[in-house]
């Protein structure tokens, strides 16, 4: 099926106003909260001096530390991400069954991003340990030479949440088939979307995020300011992770076409 910018832009858009409370009340709790909370309570470190190995160590030991959450976090995350798809997709189904639908469906989704990333992992290991025989610049070229082909996988691979919650594809392995079927000749397409969308929005939210947090220490002072900085990033966060679950419903919507069938779970 042909596949529009326009056209799925504008199904983006529909979709986030057709379904913004609940979007919102989803959101707010599996992708706002756990990110504030994150924020809060796991800070990450400030620099000091001008010691580069020194701020390396507390970048790595801050991240050993975080692990956890950071697991925690992208838990919250997939289930919150596949219930409001659920919420797409099953139009006038409550925000409690989609909650419960979209935890039946989590075990799966993490064990198909497993395979996946394992698939992507072992064979960039076959490609850069007889690069790295070779040499630091032989290791970057391939590198270079892969970071295209990685893209391109993204792009094929994007509608994949889509795909197992509108038509309650349990299985990893068919879910893929289904998913690589459905972007045939749209790989690219798909990636560059995606990364416009990506890019505007992830400036958009970055100057938002610096101008809140200036405002907000220079009107409440440095601890306050802090926390109301962190309750605005965390909300744009939220704010841009539910435009990119849409988009990825949109982008559904568009190539499966008429075999666009909401799942009924029974």
């Amino acid at each position: 099926m042909p596949f529009s910018y326009n056209a799925v832009w504008e199904d983006t858009v529909k979709l986030l106003r057709q379904h913004a409370p609940l979007l919102a009340a989803v959101a707010g709790v599996f992708m706002f909260l756990p990110a504030l909370l994150f924020a809060v309570l796991m800070p990450p470190p400030q620099p000091q001096g001008d010691d580069p190995a020194r701020m390396f160590e507390l970048i790595m030991a801050f991240y050993r530390q975080a692990a956890p959450w950071f697991l925690v976090q992208g838990l919250f995350s997939i289930v919150g991400t596949l219930a409001m798809l659920r919420l797409v997709f099953a139009p006038g189904r409550t925000v409690g069954d989609a909650l419960v639908q979209a935890l039946k469906l989590t075990p799966f989704y993490i064990l198909l991003s497993i395979l996946f990333g394992l698939a992507v992992g072992i064979a960039g290991m076959l490609i850069l340990v007889p690069a790295a025989l070779i040499g630091p610049i032989a290791v970057l070229l391939v590198i270079l030479l892969l970071f295209a082909p990685i893209l391109y996988l993204i792009g094929r691979i994007a509608p994949v949440p889509a795909v197992m919650v509108a038509e309650n594809r349990r299985n990893p392995i068919d879910a893929i088939r289904r998913t690589f079927a459905l972007t045939a000749g749209h790989g690219w397409a798909i990636i560059g979307l995606i990364v416009v969308i990506a890019v505007v929005a992830v400036v958009a939210v970055g100057m938002a995020d610096t101008l809140a947090g200036l405002v907000f220490i220079l009107a409440a002072g440095q601890e306050i300011g802090k926390l109301l900085a962190s309750v605005v990033a965390s909300a744009l966060n939220a704010a841009f992770a539910t435009l990119l679950v849409m988009l990825y419903a949109a982008i559904y919507r568009a190539l499966a076409g008429t075999d666009s069938i909401a799942a009924t779970f029974e």
